[in-house]
């Protein structure tokens, strides 16, 4: 279990999303590893995470915070990923076990497959071929955190760097299986807006989610579209 952590990608400018995020997080995650956050100087005060200070470019900010962390493992994702119903644990411990076994595994990403992949030797996960892109993702993903330091060792933007190439070298796999068993549930449905687009709360998605869940936002702060 001590062998991962939890890095959620942010910035100062989002700061006001950190608490429902972070509500949903634990609602729907009991989540065995350290979580940190990464922005450029606010502070998150949410019990039990911790913040990690970073300027520069995007993926030196991100390289600086996943250098800070000691665990041989990251699972990575945005502060906009609000969470639907429980984690599957299982799958995640799972995947980990695999790369102990095999050390070219780079990732495992676990958002739906949205593009053809490669067939794998591991049920429920296609193998992303070579000059796909988003074999780097800001979605959910489980990395080997020495390669994403790797990764991370150019200069560029989030949108860039996951449509850039990755090493040959490396495998890299995604969530083939039903939707319906996602290890994390965001609200991602065929490219329809959810969460947070353009900067602004997607109203039809996030509305009735936070009057399920009873969290309570100004949702015109930040706007609406």
């Amino acid at each position: 279990m001590n062998q991962s952590s939890v890095l959620i990608y942010s910035c100062d400018a989002y700061s006001d999303v950190w608490e429902p995020f972070f509500t949903l997080l634990y609602r729907y995650w009991e989540c065995p590893y350290r979580v940190y956050i990464t922005c450029e100087t606010k502070k998150c005060y949410v019990p039990g995470v911790t913040t990690i200070n970073t300027s520069g470019s995007w993926t030196e900010r991100m390289h600086e915070a996943v250098k800070q962390i000691p665990t041989k493992y990251v699972i990575g994702m945005c502060e906009d990923m609000f969470l639907r119903r429980k984690v599957h644990d299982d799958v995640i411990e799972t995947c980990i076990e695999r790369m102990e076994q095999d050390k070219w595994i780079a990732n495992f990403n676990f958002e739906k497959e949205y593009d053809w992949t490669l067939p794998s030797k591991f049920e429920c996960w296609g193998k992303k071929p070579y000059g796909n892109h988003y074999q780097k993702s800001c979605q959910p993903t489980l990395w080997r955190r020495a390669i994403l330091m790797e990764l991370l060792s150019v200069s560029c933007d989030a949108w860039e760097w996951e449509m850039s190439a990755a090493p040959p070298e490396y495998d890299y796999y995604i969530w083939t299986g039903s939707a319906d068993d996602l290890v994390f549930e965001y609200g991602y449905k065929n490219n329809e807006w959810f969460g947070i687009q353009k900067g602004k709360w997607v109203e039809d998605d996030i509305k009735p989610l936070f009057e399920k869940e009873r969290i309570t936002i100004d949702l015109s702060i930040r706007g609406t579209i």
